[in-house]
């Protein structure tokens, strides 16, 4: 256990760089909130630009009102990381989801042994931290999805194991635990309570008013973190990063709407497109573990040992799982700017972590069934180390090497982006603007930065934003006869004019000027 948990964490680090580059906005974001946070003025501070233009003037995956800089998501991951970085600094920001990870799964594999047996619940340890999904999202820590389910597992861990030395204090932080989860992601809130109730009538005999006093009491704690800062940063208990500004909106369903119309689901009602999505991510990009989880399956549902607590948790966890693929699969999401690549990237994987990590005992069982066909000690001693090596082995390559998105080319990306970083920051002043179109994420926050360029409203804050900033462009190099049209026509019209400063790969920086 000790050998499996020391790979994944190294494996975990396969994107630290010096440079502090992220993969995706939401990680670059999380990272400068959670390093600002509890700095004089931090990410509150306001943008000094005309007024017609301050909203206009950030990255992605944040948002301004009023010219306040403001996270766009959830403001549980940054601000937890970011009190841990308070005391330890902020090199900790690399390593915290992995170790929180670590703490889940020895959580995780203490629920399994309880309901299964020893073996089940050793392999389920491995197979957790190493599941490629799992692997691969603590690498990207600053992503919420992670944190999210680690606590939550912590929590489950915290109620079911109620270890003895915390005596009372084991629900109290199981609810903490839990209201901590969903101050990381409170989009999650319908299917965590729904689970909870499930879970109470089925297990309702476990349950005593002291017990519930005592968790109820942790999870007042964390949701008065989540409404307090949201009040503080947003101004209302209930507004976050996604809903902030948004105009309330009333429909009125008539006869032969669509179910989208009432929005059944956030992203709409599509089974069709659930079930491709589901098939894809689900299914076929881990199909080793799914030929595992589907024969593992059968040897849960049969065992005989909490025959009724074991069926009772693989029905919650189909319905859960049911839900969170119905939620995020009926949703078109293509983080990759290529819409035909199915990687680990996209959003599908990260959305779906619990229902991989509620597959994993399955997994487990199903391994321990093949290693039944041994006929001696030796025989079943090589067919576990056969299959934890093919297991092992296609995971590594899933997590590290296949695709656009594997870690090792995702590191490769970061270090040439460093270089271009260094680069763009020389040629451009310490109060330029950037206008970017995926960018942003290399320049910010050395630089302000607006996107993208192909908008009316980004060309017509152009002369404001040069009346007080020098203002550059980085994005994909235009052909002579694109500069032509735009210092003839649509730059020229405004008085505008645009000409090349530096090119780096199809790439080049544009200095926009009057």
């Amino acid at each position: 256990m000790i050998l499996v948990a020391i790979i994944f964490f190294i494996g975990s680090l396969a994107l630290v760089n010096p440079a502090n580059l992220y993969v995706s906005p939401d990680e670059t974001a999380n990272a400068y909130v959670a390093s600002t946070l509890f700095d004089a003025g931090g990410y509150l501070g306001a943008y000094d630009l005309d007024p017609a233009i301050q909203d206009r003037i950030h990255p992605r995956s944040t948002v301004t009102v009023d010219g306040q800089l403001l996270p766009g998501s959830f403001l549980g991951l940054p601000v937890l990381y970011g009190t841990a970085a308070i005391v330890l600094g902020l090199w900790v920001l690399w390593i915290l989801t992995p170790l929180v990870t670590i703490g889940a799964a020895l959580g995780f594999k203490q629920i399994v042994q309880r309901f299964t047996t020893p073996s089940i619940a050793t392999l389920s340890f491995g197979l957790f931290l190493l599941h490629p999904a799992v692997w691969y999202y603590s690498a990207r820590g600053l992503m919420h999805n992670m944190l999210f389910v680690d606590a939550l597992i912590l929590s489950a861990w915290l109620w079911v194991c109620r270890p003895k030395r915390l005596g009372i204090w084991a629900e109290v932080l199981a609810g903490l635990a839990l209201g901590l989860a969903l101050f990381v992601r409170t989009s999650e809130i319908t299917w965590v309570v729904g689970g909870l109730l499930a879970a109470a009538i089925v297990w309702h005999k476990s349950l005593s008013i002291r017990r519930l006093q005592a968790g109820f009491l942790g999870l007042l704690v964390g949701a008065g973190l989540l409404l307090g800062m949201n009040y503080l940063t947003y101004g209302h208990p209930l507004t976050t990063g996604y809903t902030v500004g948004a105009v309330e909106q009333t429909v009125d369903l008539a006869a032969g709407d669509s179910l989208d119309a009432v929005e059944l689901l956030p992203f709409g009602f599509h089974p069709m497109n659930a079930w491709r999505h589901f098939s894809a991510y689900g299914v076929e990009m881990f199909w080793w573990l799914s030929v595992l989880a589907g024969m593992g399956l059968f040897v849960l549902f049969s065992q005989k040992r909490h025959r009724r607590d074991v069926r009772a948790m693989i029905i919650l966890g189909t319905f859960v799982s049911a839900w969170l693929v119905f939620m995020y699969g009926s949703w078109e999401i293509h983080d990759n700017p290529d819409p035909t690549q199915i990687t680990m990237a996209n959003s599908y994987v990260r959305y779906w972590l619990p229902m991989y990590l509620m597959s994993v005992p399955m997994i487990a069982a199903g391994i321990v069934w093949v290693v039944r066909f041994g006929r001696t000690a030796v025989a079943r001693g090589f067919l576990t180390a056969a299959l934890c090596v093919a297991v092992i082995g296609m995971n590594v390559s899933a997590v590290f090497i296949q695709g656009q998105d594997g870690l090792l080319i995702m590191r490769a990306q970061l270090e040439r982006s460093s270089e271009i970083q260094s680069s763009v920051l020389g040629h451009t002043e310490a109060d330029a603007v950037v206008i970017v179109d995926r960018a942003d994420k290399l320049f910010f926050p050395h630089r302000r930065v607006m996107y993208p360029l192909r908008d009316d409203a980004t060309y017509a804050a152009m002369p404001i934003v040069l009346e007080s900033a020098p203002l550059y462009y980085y994005g994909i190099t235009f052909p002579q006869e694109d500069i032509d049209y735009l210092n003839e026509s649509r730059l020229g019209g405004m008085g505008l004019g645009i000409e090349l400063v530096e090119t780096y790969d199809e790439e080049s920086l544009y200095r926009i000027f009057p």
